[in-house]
């Protein structure tokens, strides 16, 4: 997922190392609010 992120923020023109800083920090933030699982994702079928 933080792969496909950082991609489509480098196709945008968002430099590979900001656009990787970002996601980090998006991971760290999940992880202070207790987030140790993703699994209500848009294509995952449960958002219907």
């Amino acid at each position: 997922m933080a792969e496909i992120e950082i991609k489509a923020m480098t196709n945008i023109g968002i430099p590979e190392d900001i656009a990787t800083g970002w996601v980090i920090k998006a991971l760290e933030d999940l992880k202070i609010l207790g987030v140790k699982y993703i699994t209500n994702i848009p294509w995952n079928g449960l958002n219907k």
